[in-house]
């Protein structure tokens, strides 16, 4: 007769009985990382709460809804604990319900059973869940009873607990098939767990070692196209970490985006891994037990893989160490090592190091074949070019939300991209400036980013600033118009700091209601759109957004400028400020500083104090102090619409001003047409009078100022 317990009906109750240990390990785990912190929570909530009543009680509102915050994000998505939990019964349990394949006598008792391959697994495979999920499920309903039981149940949101275990539930599911799948294709658990930590975080190591390498062969790559979201998305196991229930965590006050669409997909590969995982167990021959490996096949394209990560790793490593010359070594070195190493897995002997010499020599040849490839830009990634009518919309900083659709604004990006590919890597070395722009291109279904280095030149600067005096980019880009002036009862949620030139590094007034704050930027909204002329600020607003706690976070500059007058008599009604210069009063001595060559070709900086107040009134004339007005590279300035003279690259002007409690050097900047060349060329070290009483050599200022 066939034993009731060893029946395809009887199983999986036996099964669960046999292996109680699964029960423990999830109660203690989730009672530790759920029940327990949520206790000690509210617990101490509660003991501060009755402290404050009778100490502070204007601190117990604000403390208890930190504390309500606090709780629910413990029941939530928000739980680190939790997810470190799931993670150990996604390894445990499925390396432990499918291990018995890793011992020969266990492997002939299990497939001596009465029951079919699928039965079995299915029976392994659900008693692994049912020791996680039913754990869980029983610690939150525990921790929801004590909730309410202790009086916070307005910590309590359906809605987002729902989303929680859901989220758990999926990336668990994809975490145990994947324990499962690499269980059953090895037959040594060692190997096994070793080959799960590859199968996890290999696939973001092959994008981040891929995009070191564009990075180094490619002109044109940026960095910036590397979707550091799409890079987690690849390993399961680091996204768990950043997921908020059915959102991705939130940063720094970013509104949380939907990751709905994310679950979805690791649900069906989790669903797919699992089928591949049956599929192999059920064919799975009983005598590989105890090999690195349960399927020949597997061998070659594992090793090979393993072989050309780790030479690009190793590659990547030695080349950011010592130099363009140790790329290849460690590419080498790289590969052999790991052949050597995977061949004595396979084998289990030493001896294998000198085994599949031909693999070897070929994983080497594709090897370097490869990073040839990208040396030499075989595919034409650097004078790659959109066709001009797949272009849907473009932005000149490399920004996705800086999207320009206008034929204009698309045809000024496309010349620059099309002279960018002209320009070589001996750019860099040449005499002249450039400037560097990152280019992205909206096409049908998908973008592309590229970054150009530009001749700084008459050409390029006009398509530049095409774009950037562009109505368009001006309310795309600029952080004044991403401000709703339509919303309706604000109080509260902005806040404006305005600086002078005179005020360098403090503010000269803030306001906080947003009835001032809406008509000062309506104003100058209107007026940023009708400047005709390159004046420089006088005027610099840091907006602020402020959430309902009173944290402060920035938004972005806008400024002001002496064309905007009606943005002038607005904020002094408002805050009583008016532009205030740099005035002979605070300026005790300045400093020019030129950038030289030595004798032996090596750039320096030279100082040169000017202490006359004649040349000291003719620097300050029409100066705008970089510190007050945050303007000190003559790129950044003309991207919110400011042409600084680019000779002040070259030559700083540097102002020392003495103040009642502060001694500070701020760097002062020139419209195009305002540069003090008179003066600037009159103490240039080459050609001044050491003699003048009023010009000595200084360095005091050169640290301060660059």
């Amino acid at each position: 007769m066939t034993s009731k317990s060893f029946s395809s009906k009887g199983l999986l109750g036996d099964s669960l009985r046999r292996n109680l240990w699964g029960f423990v390990l999830g109660g203690v785990g989730f009672f530790f990382s759920l029940l327990l912190p949520i206790l000690m929570t509210m617990q101490r909530a509660l003991e501060t709460r009755a402290h404050q009543l009778q100490q502070y009680p204007d601190l117990v509102d604000q403390d208890w809804q930190s504390a309500l915050s606090a709780v629910s994000s413990l029941l939530g998505g928000g739980n680190p604990f939790v997810k470190t939990t799931f993670v150990v019964m996604a390894i445990v349990c499925g390396v432990a319900m499918f291990a018995y394949l890793h011992a020969r006598q266990k492997v002939d008792f299990y497939h001596s059973l009465p029951i079919s391959r699928t039965q079995l697994f299915v029976n392994n495979y659900l008693t692994g869940v049912i020791f996680a999920v039913s754990t869980y499920v029983v610690m939150l309903a525990i921790a929801l009873a004590c909730t309410f039981a202790m009086g916070f149940g307005a910590a309590v949101d359906w809605s987002a607990i729902g989303g929680a275990v859901l989220s758990h539930l999926i990336v668990f599911l994809l975490l145990y098939a994947l324990t499962v799948l690499t269980t059953v294709v090895c037959g040594n658990t060692v190997i096994a767990l070793l080959l799960l930590a590859w199968v996890m975080l290999s696939p973001m190591l092959v994008y981040m070692l891929y995009s070191g390498l564009c990075n180094k062969f490619y002109q044109t790559y940026t960095m910036q196209s590397v979707n550091m979201k799409a890079v987690f998305h690849l390993s399961p196991l680091v996204q768990f970490f950043s997921l908020d229930g059915l959102h991705y965590e939130r940063v720094e006050y970013v509104e949380q985006t939907s990751a709905l669409g994310l679950l979805l997909v690791y649900l069906v590969v989790a669903v797919a891994v699992t089928v591949l995982s049956w599929y192999l167990f059920r064919i799975r021959k009983s005598e590989r037990a105890g090999v690195a490996l349960a399927f020949m096949p597997a061998k070659l394209p594992i090793k090979v893989y393993m072989c050309l990560v780790m030479g690009v790793a190793f590659g990547l490593v030695f080349n950011m160490i010592a130099g363009d010359f140790w790329l290849w070594v460690g590419l080498v070195l790289g590969t052999v090592l790991f052949h050597w190493i995977v061949e004595m897995i396979y084998a289990f002997d030493f001896h294998a190091i000198f085994a599949k010499p031909v693999h070897l020599a070929a994983i080497l040849v594709v090897l370097f074949a490869g990073t040839l490839c990208m040396k030499f830009d075989v595919t034409g990634y650097d004078t790659w070019l959109p066709d001009r009518n797949s272009i849907q919309a473009v932005s000149i900083s490399g920004s996705a939300e800086e999207k320009l659709t206008g034929a204009d604004n698309i045809d000024a990006v496309y010349q620059l991209a099309e002279m960018g590919t002209q320009v070589n890597q001996g750019a860099l070395y040449e005499e002249g400036n450039y400037r560097g722009l990152t280019l992205r291109f909206w096409l049908s279904g998908r973008t592309a980013m590229r970054y150009y280095l530009l001749p700084d030149n008459e050409e390029v600067n006009a398509l530049c600033n095409q774009v950037y005096f562009s109505e368009e980019y001006k309310r795309v880009a600029l952080p004044l118009f991403q401000v709703d002036l339509d919303q309706q009862n604000a109080e509260n949620r902005y806040s404006l700091d305005i600086y002078t030139n005179e005020s360098g590094y403090g503010v000269a007034s803030t306001l906080n209601d947003w009835n001032s704050i809406r008509q000062i930027l309506a104003a100058l909204q209107e007026e940023t759109l009708a400047r005709t002329e390159n004046d420089l600020p006088v005027l610099r607003l840091e907006i602020y957004h402020v959430d309902i706690n009173g944290v402060k976070e920035w938004k972005g500059d806008a400024y002001v400028t002496a064309e905007d007058q009606e943005t002038l008599a607005l904020i002094e009604k408002l805050s009583g400020v008016k532009p205030m210069p740099l005035s002979m009063d605070e300026v005790e001595l300045m400093e020019l500083q030129y950038r030289m060559q030595d004798a032996n070709g090596d750039t320096v900086w030279q100082g040169v104090e000017v202490t006359d107040p004649a040349d000291i009134a003719a620097l300050l004339k029409n100066a705008v102090n970089c510190d007050a007005m945050n303007l000190y590279d003559t790129n950044e300035a003309s991207i919110n619409g400011f042409l600084l003279d680019e000779r002040m690259d070259s030559v700083h002007i540097v102002a020392y001003v003495k103040q009642e409690n502060s001694e500070d050097w701020h760097w002062l900047a020139y419209a195009e047409e305002d540069w003090p060349e008179e003066v600037v060329e009159k103490y240039r070290p080459n050609g001044f009078d050491a003699t003048d009483g009023n010009v000595t050599s200084s360095g005091m200022a050169t640290e301060a100022a660059g």
